[in-house]
């Protein structure tokens, strides 16, 4: 958008301007991220069949289990170096300020039903790979009401020394339904 001498933008349209960028660079990531998969040699069909296996047991079991326990040695040890967190509001949290925030944060029995569910993992080439679904569990609301929690998220996972790692996480569509 090109304003002319003088010309001004309330926070509305400045807001407006900022969230299109965000989803341009969002769009685009995840464009490359894709598309560099159309150019690259398909692994077996025996090692991709791993890869998912290993992926799915990251993502669906070590990866909460690492939270639910506020383990950060953990995390600091599953966690890829320079691995970044967007979050639903726009902030971008790195690997330091996430494992400083597991530290700080008192364990959450009522998230014991947690469940992610996988949708679908894509690889951009054998060493990249996104992994996509939501997430549900039982938490309170901020006024103690129990609801159903729900997000998104979006997980690239890069192969560093053989060992799979997230590199990116992209956390949207947060919701916390009051259960009747």
């Amino acid at each position: 958008m090109e304003l002319r001498a003088g010309a001004t933008i309330n926070s509305t349209m400045a807001q407006s301007i900022l969230e299109n960028k965000m989803r341009s660079a969002i769009f685009t990531f995840a464009l490359v991220t894709l598309g560099v998969g159309l150019f690259v040699a398909k692994a077996t069909a025996g090692d991709r069949q791993n890869d998912i296996a290993v992926l799915t047991e990251k993502k669906v079991t070590v990866w909460p289990r690492l939270y639910a326990a506020r383990d950060a040695d953990g995390l600091e040890e599953f966690l890829a170096d320079g691995f970044k967190v967007l979050e639903p509001e726009g902030a971008v949290r790195t690997k330091a300020e996430e494992i400083a925030w597991l530290k700080s944060t008192p364990p959450n029995d009522a998230q014991s039903d947690f469940l992610f569910t996988i949708e679908d993992i894509i690889f951009a080439t054998d060493d990249i790979a996104v992994v996509y679904g939501h997430g549900d569990s039982t938490r309170e609301t901020e006024d103690g009401r129990p609801c159903h929690h729900n997000y998104w998220s979006t997980n690239t996972f890069i192969r560093q020394d053989g060992t799979w790692k997230p590199v990116f996480s992209h956390i949207s569509g947060v919701t916390c339904a009051p259960l009747e």
